[in-house]
């Protein structure tokens, strides 16, 4: 036993003075400086790139195997620049030799000063680092062949840190004329060990050509890791990012971004808290969730979006906000829900926003990235849409001139119909209050149908206490555009729908239904006006025509037919009626009607004509006549009127239409109306004659016939 014993000990001291004879030879005798041709032929040989070593080499063995570099140089692929692919000013990298023994990996600071690294790729596709990653796959595919899996690798890996300072990596691409770069690059990071956290700081300075940006960023934790566990972490994250050039929205930028990281890859998730991004004076602020990482990575959680101008907001990024007829609107804007986000879906539940006075719920998502499927739905307290419009025209402008078109306007339509053909939504929208266009309706409920090139748009809701219910849908599959709108208006009153919507007296009232069935070519009002074709049906009931006294116009037609003066108008320039009914039929620019019926105690009214919709111009006559009663609207007697048929010629344009008694067509009625009273007076005086001379010649004939059998 004790012979073993000196045995063993012996050894271990032979290997004790072997390992001394080594490392002072190493440190006294050897010179690195003597193999730098020989290292570089051995790089030549595995890379086929030049290695320059114009520095010193230094070499430590025990208790680190340690190397020391200077200035050294890698050369650029063949067909590519002049400048080295990879340059560095010094480095330094040691590893404890002991813990080799046990396959593990202790490494002592490494440090990289002057890096500076030339990445590029020519128009044909090729890259200057093609040549090194075929090797690498080269090499690969060979070595190892026949090993266990997973047998190779360190049983522990532990830095003692890592600083890179100075470092410049460069991008060109011929194919996109592209020239990035990232410079004064710093990264420190502390000791790093499984589970043990370790500062981590990292800053570069940034530019690109295209767009042109250029500016720096920073990015500091605490970070740590476990490769065996596969589970890493990032904890109190402050990254900060000042750029400014063309491609930056505005023109600068300073944001901010503060989170703490988990990953876990064994699991396949990831956990973001505490996240708060600012940049532009808006701040989002939230805490997601993450699983199915890799392949499937779906992140969950809440997010905020604080309280923000957005006008403001636009102004920093310099974009002209849009001028509003009420100059309060977009200043207030806030938003907050719960997100869903996935490498092919967006959505967003539980949403809560306000724009100004109006209050949004509901849900939004972008089902299909790819196709950019949009589903919604939403639900508003109240819109004025009108005070989010253009102001309305000043004092003394052209307010009814048609605007010119803007020069790019067929180039927007284009884009606009592109947009519209590729669109796929599907959804509703709810509005408690809305006012657009002037009216007022509530409880409205939108339904919308886009795919394949069709939008199919259905509104309902009330509207002056009438109930709509309507249909509008729109094939951008055709050129141009087709639109077919269909539906109606039940119960509606008439006059102040028509007060709000034309800004103006009204000059119908009453409760009305209207139905209507329309198809049109084009989305523009021009191209509408010429090609709209179909049937509206209107019923008024309880109602007036304002605007025009029919009474008056029979005080003038019996002032007509008896030669009198006619009396001053009196009472409201109106016609009341019990029921009004028409026809509308429109095509080719023209809507007619030829079947107006309204009614009234006193008077029936009937009427014809048209109206050209892209000359805006008025052709109609209205025929009245008195019945019923012999006392008019103001109190005179109609009776030399009575049974006369009274027309009332309308024209003028839909602005300023004009009214007036149609004097020839009325004497004209009333003189064949006399003629067909005298020649039925004549008539029945000739059928009196002639009855009378039959009586008589009875008479005569009886007499004679007497005489004869006498």
């Amino acid at each position: 036993m004790k012979s073993v014993l000196r045995i063993v000990l012996g050894l271990g001291l032979l290997v004790l003075v072997s390992l001394g004879a080594l490392a002072a030879y190493l440190a006294f005798v050897f010179d690195a400086n003597d193999y730098r041709e020989r290292l570089s032929e051995a790089v030549a040989e595995q890379t086929g790139r030049r290695l320059t070593l114009s520095g010193e080499l230094k070499l430590s063995v025990f208790p680190w195997l340690g190397i020391e570099l200077g200035a050294a140089e890698l050369g650029n692929a063949p067909g590519f620049s002049d400048r080295p692919f990879a340059a560095l000013t010094a480095a330094e990298a040691r590893v404890k030799l002991l813990p080799l023994l046990r396959k593990e990996i202790a490494v002592d600071r490494v440090i990289l000063k002057g890096l500076q690294l030339s990445l590029e790729r020519r128009a044909d596709g090729k890259t200057n680092w093609d040549d090194l990653t075929e090797r690498h796959q080269a090499d690969d595919s060979g070595a190892g062949l026949g090993e266990p899996s997973g047998g190779g690798g360190p049983a522990a890996l532990a830095v003692g840190g890592i600083d890179i300072q100075d470092a410049v990596i460069r991008w060109e691409d011929e194919a996109s004329n592209a020239r990035h770069s990232l410079s004064d690059v710093d990264i420190r990071m502390g000791q790093i060990a499984p589970g043990v956290p370790f500062d981590i700081d990292l800053a570069a300075s940034f530019a690109a050509s295209e767009p042109a940006v250029q500016g720096r960023f920073t990015i500091n934790g605490k970070a740590s890791l476990d490769l065996a566990a596969r589970q890493y972490a990032l904890a109190g994250l402050r990254a900060a990012l000042k750029a400014s050039g063309e491609g930056v929205p505005g023109g600068a930028v300073d944001a901010g971004v503060m989170a703490d990281l988990a990953l876990d890859l064994a699991q396949g998730t990831v956990s973001v808290k505490g996240l708060s991004l600012k940049a532009y004076e808006v701040a989002v602020t939230g805490a997601l969730e993450g699983s199915g990482l890799p392949d499937a990575a779906v992140l969950r959680g809440p997010v905020v979006l604080e309280g923000f101008n957005p006008r403001q907001l636009l102004d920093r990024l310099k974009v002209s906000a849009p001028r509003t007829a009420n100059p309060e609107r977009l200043k207030r804007a806030a938003l907050k829900g719960q997100l869903t986000l996935s490498p092919t879906r967006i959505a967003l539940d539980e949403l809560a926003a306000t724009l100004d006075d109006s209050k949004l719920s509901g849900r939004l998502e972008v089902a299909d990235l790819a196709r950019q499927a949009v589903r919604f739905d939403l639900s508003i307290d109240a819109l004025d849409v009108d005070s989010y419009l253009p102001p309305a025209p000043a004092n003394g402008s052209a307010a009814g001139a048609p605007a010119a078109a803007p020069a790019n306007a067929k180039g927007a339509e284009a884009s606009s119909l592109d947009s519209l053909r590729s669109l796929d939504a599907d959804g509703r929208i709810r509005v408690g209050k809305l006012k657009a266009a002037g009216m007022q309706a509530a409880d409205i409920d939108v339904g919308v149908k886009a795919a394949g090139g069709r939008l199919t748009v259905s509104p309902k809701g009330v509207i002056y206490d009438g109930r709509l219910d309507s249909v509008v849908m729109v094939d951008t599959r055709p050129t141009p555009p087709a639109l077919a709108i269909s539906g109606g208006l039940d119960g509606v009153q008439i006059g102040p729908l028509l007060r709000d919507l034309t800004a103006k007296p009204e000059r119908l009232t009453g409760r009305a239904r209207i139905d209507f069935k329309l198809k049109g070519a084009g989305l523009d009002a021009p191209a509408l006006k010429q090609t709209l074709a179909g049937t509206t049906t209107l019923n008024v009931r309880d109602g007036a025509v304002k605007g025009v006294n029919i009474a008056q116009y029979l005080r003038e037609a019996q002032a007509a037919l008896t030669g009198q003066k006619a009396d001053s108008a009196s009472g409201p320039a109106q016609t009341d009626f019990s029921d009004l009914n028409a026809t509308i039929v429109l095509g080719g620019g023209v809507a007619r009607n030829d079947d107006l019926a309204m009614r009234s105690p006193l008077l029936r009214v009937g009427g014809e004509g048209s109206a050209d919709l892209v000359r805006e111009r008025i052709d109609y006559r209205i025929s009245a006549a008195v019945v019923g009663t012999l006392t008019g609207q103001g109190g005179k007697s109609l009776e030399q009127v009575r049974g006369v048929t009274v027309p009332v010629r309308v024209g003028g344009s839909f602005a300023e239409p004009t009214y007036a008694l149609d004097t020839e067509a009325l004497l004209a009625g009333a003189v064949k109306g006399r003629l067909e009273q005298e020649k039925a007076a004549v008539k029945e005086k000739v059928e009196a004659a002639r009855e009378k001379a039959k009586d008589q010649l009875k008479e005569e004939l009886k007499k004679g016939l007497g005489g004869l059998f006498r």
